[in-house]
């Protein structure tokens, strides 16, 4: 049985249903004794940008967010770690280590768009290549579909999954515990992070609990008072995206209130970039979520645990699909098991944020679902110039990062010649040929 109390603090339990065991894909990579392997914590943030989190010196009121604060001067803060532009392929290709092309998920998953595009439970995701750890989901899943069962993510592998279905409300709710629904009031976020406070504090381990808060993702709500500074009119989208963005960081630091860093690594990153409704210069609203601009896809990164030197930074290119491969690493498994194809482990830039960089380039592309309307966009970037291009006309946009890091200035229009065109050739070139 597992018990996850309902919220934090919470004195009331509930039971779950006795949840499927994990069968290693690979019996011999089987650790000899459980408590030799690290525990990990994967906290996929909502809607929140590097401009939301003071660390990165880039919002002009950034919110007060101390518990990741704590956790940076723990471990290492990534500068060009990439996402896609939205939830559902984020979320697809982290768990898949797969881009977007192979998973087909390109876009945001919609209950009501007329198209079926579930992560495919064909899919190897993470969990199922963890051989001998307890799994557990809590939060927004996003990868389900209109006709996905209620338990889709323990038929992709999770032992145990807790979080919502029907509105996205968030103070009258359903609650989804494995697949059973529950009519529920009260404020989502915080039942949610006590379930994964509880999750990080079982006493079975090694665990891998992966905590999708829905926070700061709209409807903008000013949270309740004790989850945040902000006073007076909290009215305005900026005033309750950041409100809600101190509430995730108040919550957060209750999940991880009871970790030991010594054999937990804690991983803290956000599918995309601010909403643009919310955002304040430098960053434009048409260049922020949705976009693939590093306003929508340089997303705030933080990894701390065993090993990793405290208070450090990192500026080698890193992508949400190596996440696969390095927790495998970490969890002493080697490469992934299967697919995974591209996942490259940054465990070394973990122990060393100074170190050879893993990556040459990163790579993004946006595309509709089948048979809808909508941007067909692919990104690719080195450590200085980026390429954005449409696919539909093969028009494009490049940048110098070095210079110009918020993209304000396309060099195939300010510096159009011989030199941008092969630079532009080069960039084109690289662009990965993907199913």
């Amino acid at each position: 049985m597992l018990y996850l109390s309902l919220a934090l603090g919470g004195a009331l339990p509930i039971c779950l249903p006795s949840e499927p065991r994990l069968t290693p894909s690979n019996p011999t990579a089987a650790p000899a004794a459980s408590q030799e392997r690290p525990n990990v914590i994967l906290i996929l943030m909502d809607d929140i940008g590097r401009d939301k989190v003071g660390l990165y010196g880039l919002g002009s009121a950034p919110p007060p967010t101390p518990n990741l604060d704590a956790l940076a001067e723990r471990g290492v803060i990534f500068d060009r770690a990439w996402s896609y532009q939205a939830c559902s392929p984020t979320r697809a290709a982290l768990l898949t280590g797969r881009h977007a092309d192979r998973t087909g998920i390109g876009n945001i998953i919609r209950p009501d768009d007329g198209a079926i595009t579930p992560l495919q439970l064909s899919e190897h995701i993470i969990p199922e290549d963890l051989p001998g750890y307890h799994s557990t989901v809590v939060g927004k899943w996003h990868l389900g579909d209109v006709d996905s069962p209620l338990d889709h993510p323990l038929q992709h592998g999770f032992d145990a999954s807790v979080g919502w279905s029907g509105a996205n409300d968030y103070f009258d709710w359903f609650e989804n515990a494995n697949g059973r629904l529950t009519p529920k009031s009260g404020y989502f976020p915080a039942s949610m992070g006590g379930y994964a406070h509880r999750a990080a504090d079982r006493g079975q381990q090694p665990f891998f609990l992966y905590y999708c808060p829905r926070l700061s993702h709209s409807p903008y709500h000013r949270p309740p008072s004790s989850l945040h500074s902000y006073t007076g009119q909290v009215t305005a989208p900026p005033i309750q995206h950041a409100a809600m963005v101190e509430a995730l960081d108040t919550i957060i630091g209750r999940v991880l209130s009871g970790v030991d860093y010594s054999n937990t690594y804690v991983f803290a990153i956000s599918d995309n970039g601010s909403p643009g409704i919310t955002v304040g210069w430098p960053f434009e609203p048409g260049r922020v979520k949705g976009s693939l601009y590093e306003g929508g896809v340089n997303v705030p990164m933080i990894v701390a645990g065993p090993g990793i030197p405290a208070g450090t930074r990192c500026d080698e290119l890193v992508q949400v699909t190596d996440l696969f491969a390095t927790i495998r690493e970490l969890c002493g498994f080697g490469p992934p098991s299967q697919a995974a194809e591209d996942s490259v482990s940054f465990a070394p830039l973990l122990f060393d944020p100074a170190g050879p960089a893993i990556r040459s380039s990163l790579f993004v592309h946006r595309f509709p679902h089948p048979g809808q309307a909508g941007p067909n966009t692919r990104a690719i970037r080195t450590r200085r110039w980026k390429l954005i291009e449409n696919v539909y006309n093969g028009n494009c946009e490049m940048y110098d990062l070095d210079v110009d890091p918020f993209e304000r200035t396309d060099l195939l229009v300010s510096q159009a010649g011989a030199a941008t065109d092969a630079l532009k050739a080069r960039l084109l070139a690289m662009m990965p040929d993907l199913p």
